[in-house]
C-alpha cells in the first residue's frame, strides 16, 4: 500500500514509518506545507491508499498558552480537517486518526469501552473528541473510510515527558514510596501500537470503527517502577507507603494531578480489537519496557 503519515518526525511517527516500510508498504511523510498547498497536493503523482494522521498538539501537564483551548483546537481540529480535505483530493480510501483515551475520560471505575459516552476533562481531550465527530461527518459525506484509534499512554525508545522523568528517577539509588500502590493503568508500547495501526490500514473490518487499544497487561505504579528498575539492572527498592497518605501529601504540596497519574486507575477494554480484527500485542509489556530503557542501561 501507498501510505502517507502526518507527524512522521514525532515520537510515534518516526518508528511507524520504519515499521510500515519493514511491512512492505510505501510510507512517506506528509508535511504541513503539503497540507496547506492544494496545488502541490494535486500534482503528487503517486496514488495514496491510506493517510495516517498522527500530528497534533500533545497533552502536557502545565500549559503556557494564553488561550489553551484555541491552541489545541487549531492543531487538533482545524489542521486535522485540512488533512482530511487533502485526502479527499487524492481519492484516499481510508483515513486513520490517532485520537486518545482522554476522549473517554481521565479515570475508570470499570474499564473504558468503545460504547462509553465520551467524557473528556480538558482541552486536549475535548478537541480530540471534536475532531472525531467532524471527521465522521466529513468521511461519511465523501465515501472515505475512517478508523479512530484511542491509545492510552504510549511508551517506547525516545519517550519524553513524564515517562522519561520516571525512568530517570528509577535510575537513582533511592527508594521510591509506591510499594503499596495497587492501582491499574493501561499502557501501550510503540511496537504494539504500530502493529495495530498497520493492521488498520488494510483490514476490511476496521473500516468506520473506533478502537481502544493497549498492551493487554494493566499495571500498577508499583509494578511499573519494579519493571523499569529491573530492566535498568537496579533493585526495585520501594517503600510500603499507603496510597491514601501519598494522596494527602501530593495535595499538600500542590501536586494534585499526581494523584490521578500515579495513584488512579485508567483501564481500557481491547476486546473489540481482538475479536473484530484478530489483533494481539506483538510484544509483552516487559519487553516493551526493556526496549524503552535500553539506552539508559549502564
Amino acid at each position: 500500500m501507498n501510505i502517507y503519515v502526518t507527524g512522521a518526525s514525532g515520537f510515534v511517527g518516526r518508528y511507524l514509518i520504519k515499521y510500515l516500510i519493514d511491512s512492505n508498504h510505501t510510507a512517506l511523510s506528509l508535511h504541513r506545507n503539503t497540507v496547506t498547498n492544494s496545488i502541490i497536493a494535486i500534482e503528487k503523482g503517486m496514488p495514496v491508499d491510506c493517510v495516517i494522521h498522527l500530528a497534533g498538539r500533545a497533552h502536557v501537564m502545565h500549559e503556557t498558552a494564553d488561550d489553551i483551548y484555541s491552541a489545541y483546537w487549531k492543531v487538533n481540529v482545524d489542521y486535522t480537517l485540512k488533512v482530511a480535505a487533502l485526502a479527499k483530493l487524492w481519492g484516499v480510501k481510508r483515513f486513520i486518526f490517532l485520537s486518545s483515551v482522554k476522549v473517554n475520560g481521565e479515570e475508570t471505575l470499570q474499564r473504558f469501552t468503545e460504547q462509553n459516552t465520551p467524557s473528556p476533562e480538558d482541552s486536549y481531550g475535548q478537541t480530540k473528541l471534536e475532531a472525531e465527530i467532524l471527521l465522521k461527518d466529513f468521511c461519511a459525506a465523501n465515501q472515505m473510510e475512517l478508523v479512530i484509534i484511542r491509545p492510552p499512554l504510549i511508551y517506547g525508545p525516545g519517550v519524553k515527558a513524564n515517562f522519561k522523568s520516571l525512568i530517570q528517577l528509577c535510575r537513582k539509588p533511592i527508594p521510591l514510596p509506591f510499594g503499596r500502590v495497587h492501582n491499574k493503568r493501561s499502557l501501550i508500547s510503540l511496537e504494539n501500537l504500530n502493529s495495530f495501526i498497520e493492521l488498520c490500514c488494510h483490514h476490511p473490518q476496521a473500516a468506520n470503527q473506533t478502537f481502544l487499544i493497549s498492551d493487554d497487561h494493566d499495571v500498577s505504579t508499583s509494578e511499573l517502577i519494579n519493571t523499569i528498575r529491573i530492566s535498568l539492572r537496579r533493585k526495585p527498592c520501594q517503600l510500603p507507603i499507603p496510597a491514601q497518605l501519598l494522596s494527602i501529601t501530593f495535595d499538600m504540596v500542590g501536586k494534585h494531578a499526581l494523584n490521578e497519574r500515579l495513584l488512579g486507575n485508567l483501564q481500557v477494554d481491547i476486546t473489540k480489537a481482538k475479536e473484530l480484527l484478530g489483533w494481539r500485542p506483538v510484544i509483552s509489556f516487559e519487553e516493551g519496557i526493556q526496549r524503552t530503557v535500553a539506552e539508559y542501561v549502564i
